[in-house]
């Protein structure tokens, strides 16, 4: 409708030919050759990392071996060759250190990003390449392995759009199974399955990203009309498999894997990615991420997470005998004589094992940290009793511990601590299943499956955090500490291997830290610490009480705790032992529900005097000073966040080290 652009009747197919827009003849032939002497590499080293790129690449599988050589007959531009080979040795040379003449990643990853944009300006108006998107993925995958900061975010949006001009998100609209099988189809319909595997690795780097900043996916589900990959034995050998689309319906999707026959590890890895996506969906709906933290919260959505509790055991019960995971050592043996890949069957086990542990975490995760014993104790705290006017005159009166053994007669108090019983158990035994699954993995797995899931193993070492400090007594918390220390060590050793990532060691860290002082300020005796808070309030805050609870008047908001929280903070008005000193209390009546979107008009200068601190900004605020994130600058850093929100209860904790 727009005369600027050119008219469009409907999209068009993506092309089953790679080729340049407006190829022509270059002067100098592309070789292999032409690319070693502008990489600065022997031919021996090319060879070397080319080989060493297909015996260790389990995350993706984007080329066919032998199918990466034939496309420099189809460029335009030096360029794309030397981006295309610069992003896959990016990756490959990591497992070629040893090697004196092998030039490291950095390298490799520089010169790919500079020859892709160089390639892309070339293009103009048209869209890409082919080639060209399948080395930004490698150089996408390559950043996003160091952090979901802003220049993988982008370099992401850009594989988007590019596939999105390919048409790559509807690969599979006109499908016709009986043309597709078809032996003279077979050819094509490879080359489609190509595209298809450039456009879930898309997918799953945009679900990783945008998990783990808690921000909405750029593919939009309701135009992805491209079916799930098959397995790589089929489409090496260009044996035809029928597979079928990933439907909106998230109960629906593992019924329609099952039935199309498809066993690829990566189309049931892709079910159980988008099923971990949608719970954290559930419990952190767009817009309401900082939602009051309690019980009557938690409960809101409780009939969603158990349709997806009820998903993810189906999901699981269907996995293809190959695909399960039974305790078993994995080895990751390298590709044997015979065709078989015992590193990619073990790959694979082990990323859908710890995804299927990543969706629990999201369904149990919520109701942990509502009935977390700052929170619990509170609660404890506020309701009447007939003893209060005994409690008036007793100020110095400590909460109970929920962690105590103390015996329960009251039946329906039983019942509650029965079920918090029951919700750790589930909780942790995700964990343990994580924990299971390293300990009986090679000592040197880490290099061999995808670097992303480090972020999981992240969340298993923080629910063994939680159990060691407040878990019930009946978890054994030497066994805790142990598991703690395993996963401490791997996670360590994928940080030293892939590069980046260090922040996951300082947010552990801060974590434990914090979870110990919370749980000590809940044991601890605050007398007259409301009233002491008060007085230090600016004006605008002292208004009539709406509610002595939280914004969903079922217990403290996370605003509430971050602002009690971050007046422990050392340096603050008022604040004389230090930040760990002062107990946290959750109750802060004078004060009303917060707004909709805390961060908009909350920051540390609502309720303490930074005058003498100036190294102090607001929430998200423009400033040289470290803002929630602990980082300085503008929009701070969302790698110190997790998908799950367990450090926004510990927000205080997180803004007072801006080193790590």
């Amino acid at each position: 409708m727009y005369p600027s652009h050119e008219a469009q009747t409907r999209p068009q197919s993506p092309s089953t030919v790679d080729a340049s827009p407006g190829h022509q003849d270059n002067p100098i032939p592309i070789t292999v050759q032409t690319v070693c002497d502008a990489l600065k590499i022997s031919r021996g080293v090319y060879d070397l990392l080319m080989e060493c790129y297909f015996a260790n690449m389990t995350s993706f599988s984007l080329f066919r071996p032998g199918s990466i050589e034939p496309k420099f007959a189809m460029m335009q531009f030096h360029s794309d060759a030397e981006a295309l080979i610069a992003a896959i040795f990016s990756f490959s040379t990591r497992h070629c250190q040893d090697r004196e003449d092998c030039p490291s990643p950095t390298y490799f990853s520089k010169i790919a990003y500079s020859k892709l944009d160089e390639s892309v300006d070339s293009y103009g108006d048209n869209p890409p390449p082919f080639w060209l998107l399948q080395a930004g993925i490698l150089v996408t995958f390559y950043q996003l392995t160091m952090s979901v900061r802003s220049r993988s975010w982008k370099k992401l949006g850009d594989c988007i759009r590019y596939s999105y001009d390919l048409n790559l998100h509807m690969v599979d609209a006109n499908h016709d199974p009986a043309k597709d099988k078809n032996p003279l189809n077979i050819q094509r319909w490879s080359l489609m399955e190509e595209r298809r595997r450039a456009w879930w690795a898309v997918w799953e780097m945009d679900v990783f990203a945008s998990t783990i900043r808690r921000l909405p996916t750029a593919i939009d589900p309701e135009m992805n009309l491209t079916m799930l990959p098959v397995p790589d034995s089929c489409w090496f050998n260009d044996v035809y498999q029928e597979s079928c689309f990933l439907v909106q319906d998230c109960s629906l999707r593992w019924k329609h894997l099952a039935q199309s026959g498809n066993q690829s590890a990566k189309a049931w890895f892709i079910v159980m990615n988008s099923l971990m996506r949608n719970t954290q969906r559930i419990v952190y709906p767009a817009g309401s991420a900082l939602q009051s933290m309690n019980e009557n919260h938690a409960e809101t959505n409780q009939d969603e997470l158990n349709i997806m509790a009820n998903t993810l055991y189906c999901t699981v019960a269907s996995f293809p005998a190959s695909l399960v995971y039974q305790g078993e050592t994995l080895d990751f043996r390298p590709k044997a004589s015979d065709g078989s890949n015992p590193r990619q069957d073990h790959a694979d086990k082990y990323a859908l094992h710890l995804m299927t542990q990543l969706c629990r975490f999201m369904i149990y995760h919520h109701k942990i940290c509502a009935r977390t014993p700052w929170l619990s104790s509170q609660s404890q705290h506020q309701k009447p009793s007939s003893s209060s006017s005994t409690n008036d005159n007793n100020n110095n009166t400590n909460p109970p511990d929920p962690t105590t053994t103390t015996p329960i007669t009251d039946p329906q108090a039983a019942a509650h601590q029965q079920s918090i019983t029951s919700e750790w158990s589930n909780y942790m035994s995700a964990s343990s299943e994580i924990v299971t699954v390293v300990r009986n993995s090679s000592h040197n797995h880490f290099r061999y499956v995808n670097p992303f899931l480090v972020n999981t193993l992240w969340f298993a070492a923080a629910a063994q955090c939680a159990c060691k400090v407040f878990g019930p007594p009946s978890f054994n918390k030497r066994l805790t500490i142990s598991n703690l220390d395993l996963l401490k060590l791997t996670i360590d050793r994928y940080i030293s291997f892939w590069g980046g990532m260090e922040n996951l060691k300082g947010k552990l860290a801060r974590i434990e830290t914090a979870l110990q002082s919370l749980m000590s300020g809940t044991n601890g005796k605050a007398p007259n610490d409301h009233e002491h808070r008060q007085q230090h309030l600016p004006e605008r805050r002292q208004q009539p009480s709406v509610s002595n609870q939280g914004s969903n008047g079922g217990g403290p908001s996370i605003n509430d705790l971050a602002t009690v929280a971050m007046q422990r903070l050392p340096g603050a008005v008022g604040d004389t032992t230090g930040a760990a000193a002062s107990p946290l209390l959750v109750s802060i009546p004078g004060i009303g529900p917060p707004p909709l979107n805390p961060w908009s008009t909350f920051g540390p200068t609502d309720v303490c005097d930074f005058s003498n601190q100036p190294q102090f900004t607001t929430g998200l605020t423009p400033g040289a000073g470290p803002n929630f994130y602990g980082h300085h600058g503008v929009g701070g850093d969302p790698m110190d966040f997790s998908p799950f929100g367990l450090e926004e209860l510990l927000m205080a904790s997180i803004m007072m080290d801006s080193q790590i």
